[in-house]
């Protein structure tokens, strides 16, 4: 009797089922009825990476474009700052405005300071996110779930902010080594975010997100010409880049080849410097502090980010090619944006296949 009951159970969940169509502009297709009780959530890691995180703008535009709900957000430094942008109902403000930035204004946010512990103290930075983040706003208050990442100084642990001031937690994610001063916290510095964790794919699988878009602005590392610089696409030119795991491989090198630098005598400061700059015909012509510093980031986040993708394997992975964008090129927004936009055009049918179909 009880085989009776079960079989004609099935029988009408199968009627139920074939029952339910929708009208899609292709005629009908059967609808699965489990999808009004099972949703799948969707989760994005917004990654580290400078200027390059105007692509995070394109990205979540565009899935709006294709109705695909955003559940919660991680972001690390840049990531961060589009991220509580867009969970805080202002990435149309933002965008407006970063697409007429220039250079001259760039150049307003840099509050350089005595360099103890970095260059430039940050607070014209928040003063200018001000315009789209409340002051007071905290991280549970957001209308989307956004959790913030950050780096333990001492330790290297990476650290998430899921409640507390939005600001707060942004200044000590975008606190690039040399760059910003670390914010200090529970008896301890806290760095850019991108340093432990450049892609937060981690973050949003332990959220709970069944589908997860990750926006990897690390795809690879640009190599750079020798006397050229990284500051800005219109300064340097890039002769080969690095776009698979060859990088974090070991190579056997012979300390024979390595050459010292040779101290510079103080003579006089000035007298120094001069000397210093007309040093054009060495064989090995070294790179600036500010060039070491961006270059070092970029090549660690690299590393960091390939070995992050064979943990945690993202539902959709979305990599702007934007390896020969400087850090500081916010003034060229327009390409950076259409670039973002182009890759998830190129995403298209498996943002569709594997996540909008499935939510």
């Amino acid at each position: 009797m009880s085989r009776f009951v079960v079989d004609f159970f099935n029988f009408k969940l199968k009627l139920f089922s074939l029952s339910l169509y929708c009208l899609n502009g292709r005629g009908f297709c059967m609808k699965n009825p489990f999808r009004l009780f099972f949703k799948k959530k969707v989760g994005v890691a917004l990654g580290s990476g400078g200027a390059k995180g105007l692509a995070h703008i394109a990205v979540l535009e565009y899935l709006e474009q294709l109705q695909i709900p955003i559940h919660f957000i991680a972001g690390s430094s840049i990531g961060a700052v589009i991220g509580a942008v867009y969970a805080a109902g202002t990435l149309p403000d933002f965008k407006r405005d970063m697409l007429k930035f220039t250079k001259k204004e760039l150049l307003s946010l840099i509050d350089l300071t005595l360099p103890r512990s970095g260059l430039l103290k940050g607070n014209d930075f928040i003063k200018f996110m001000r315009k789209y983040i409340p002051a007071d706003l905290k991280l549970e208050d957001l209308k989307i779930p956004l959790e913030i990442v950050a780096t333990d100084y001492y330790t290297g642990a990476c650290v998430v902010f899921k409640k507390g001031n939005v600001l707060d937690a942004i200044r000590a994610s975008v606190s690039i080594p040399g760059f910003f001063i670390p914010v200090a916290y529970n008896n301890s510095f806290l760095i850019d975010g991108g340093v432990a964790n450049p892609l937060p794919i981690d973050i949003v699988s332990n959220a709970g997100m069944e589908l997860t878009v990750a926006v990897n602005l690390h795809p690879g590392v640009q190599r750079i010409e020798k006397g050229e610089s990284i500051f800005g696409k219109s300064f340097h030119k890039i002769k080969s880049k690095f776009k698979d795991d060859t990088i974090t491989e070991a190579k056997e090198v012979d300390a024979k080849k390595i050459t010292i630098p040779e101290e510079v005598k103080l003579t006089g400061i000035i007298k120094s410097i001069e000397e210093w700059i007309s040093k054009k015909n060495k064989a090995q012509s070294y790179p600036s502090i500010f060039e070491i510093i961006i270059q070092s980031i970029d090549i660690m986040g690299y590393s960091t980010t390939v070995n992050m993708l064979k943990h945690y394997k993202p539902t959709v992975l979305i990599e702007p090619d934007l390896l020969a964008t400087g850090t500081l090129d916010f003034y060229d927004a327009y390409r950076i944006m259409t670039v973002g936009y182009k890759t998830c055009e190129a995403k298209r049918s498996e943002l569709v296949k594997r996540i909008a179909r499935k939510i």
